[in-house]
């Protein structure tokens, strides 16, 4: 499957840019969005029709959070791939991917993709099969994953830059439809029925974070960030 451009830019034009200050999109096959939420352990919340209903929800949600960020709120749907049913998930805001074990836990038996846009700007897309992590990247030149090679060839099709690295929200949208078979579009969200839950996000104190990535041309990186309010003695 191939996307013709002109369809890859109405993520970021979305309600005017609204997803661009935050998002996580999950699409994972053969579950429906019940299912999704009780695998990710979402405490479920009631169904809202149309995006504005959803939006209107998170905004009140987080609006009531006495620490942003201790709990994300989850909408689900039902959508139709090629060859398959699909749940499509939309966490506003971003995070819950790399913040919980959301996906490993949605995709066992199956496969998954996300991509996601934090607040600042970082973003990550992400595969999976059967609750492994396969490829994650944020720019092309710097792939994670037990296989962070085996999506190059469809990289390349769908227009990321392989020489200055560079990419955009639309060549993510471009490869998780290349991988899903599932063609989203603004219509999918704006009218979708989300079915809704509450993710807690885990607090376990952890003293640091290690990031271990070696490049496209075998340079690697390796950084250890402590956590500043951990006990280091």
């Amino acid at each position: 499957m191939n996307i013709e451009s002109s369809d890859r830019s109405w993520l970021r034009d979305f309600h005017g840019g609204y997803l661009l200050e935050g998002y996580t999109l999950m699409l994972v096959r053969g579950l429906s969005p019940q299912e999704f939420l009780d695998r990710i352990g979402a405490d479920p919340t009631g169904d809202f029709t149309g995006f504005e209903a959803f939006a209107a929800r998170d905004r009140e949600f987080q609006g009531d959070q006495t620490d942003w960020g201790d709990f994300m709120f989850v909408g689900a749907t039902h959508v139709r791939g090629e060859d398959a049913d699909w749940v499509l998930a939309l966490e506003i805001n971003g995070g819950i991917e790399i913040q919980t074990d959301g996906m490993k836990n949605a995709t066992r038996g199956t496969r998954g993709v996300s991509h996601f846009r934090s607040p600042n700007a970082m973003t990550l897309f992400s595969w999976w099969e059967d609750g492994e992590l396969r490829t994650r990247f944020e720019g092309p030149l710097h792939r994670d994953g037990t296989t962070p090679d085996e999506l190059v060839d469809l990289m390349h099709q769908v227009g990321f830059d392989f020489e200055d690295g560079g990419c955009g929200l639309e060549e993510y949208v471009a490869l998780a439809e290349e991988l899903t078979g599932v063609h989203v579009t603004p219509d999918m969200l704006e009218n979708g029925t989300y079915s809704t839950g509450i993710v807690e996000v885990p607090t376990e104190d952890w003293t640091r974070v290690i990031v271990d990535v070696t490049d496209a041309h075998g340079t690697s990186t390796y950084v250890e960030i402590p956590n500043p309010s951990h006990d280091q003695r």
